[in-house]
């Protein structure tokens, strides 16, 4: 009989507890929808980089799988020697981005990413540039993927 008590009162003691899992996961879930809300460079708010240099995507949001664009504007006399995109968290291989000159000392490139599991994805666009004086240097700016 004393076995039975002490059982129903480890059962009870652990019942009382625990609480609901879901909304455990509910609570977490929606904090962790919130903070993947991140915007990337537009127009409106460009990424602004060293020397002068300034780049920006066609949306806000990016999708991955989908096509986007990628506005990059230099200074007088800078020439775009390479581009890529890399995953910063995951292993996806190096993208290449070739931008074609549009204007005087703006560029654009079409570019598509994968996906992986995570809900947002964070990739690094890496641009090498020769200044004015032909001396190479790197500017690396973010970008956002999501589902």
């Amino acid at each position: 009989m004393t076995k039975c008590w002490l059982y129903a009162l480890v059962a009870v003691s652990l019942l009382s507890a625990c609480s609901d899992p879901s909304n455990i996961i509910h609570e977490s879930s929606e904090k962790s929808e919130s903070s993947l809300q991140i915007d990337n460079c537009t127009l409106a708010s460009p990424c602004a980089g060293q020397k002068g240099i300034a780049l920006w995507y066609d949306q806000a949001t990016i999708v991955g799988e989908e096509a986007f664009t990628i506005e990059l504007s230099v200074p007088q006399g800078t020439q775009i020697v390479s581009a890529v995109l890399s995953g910063e968290q995951m292993n996806m291989g190096y993208i290449p981005v070739f931008f074609k000159q549009n204007l005087d000392m703006r560029y654009s490139a079409q570019a598509m990413v994968g996906l992986c599991t995570q809900a947002l994805m964070q990739w690094r666009l890496t641009v090498t540039m020769l200044d004015v004086n032909s001396k190479k240097y790197e500017q690396v700016f973010p970008l956002y993927v999501s589902q």
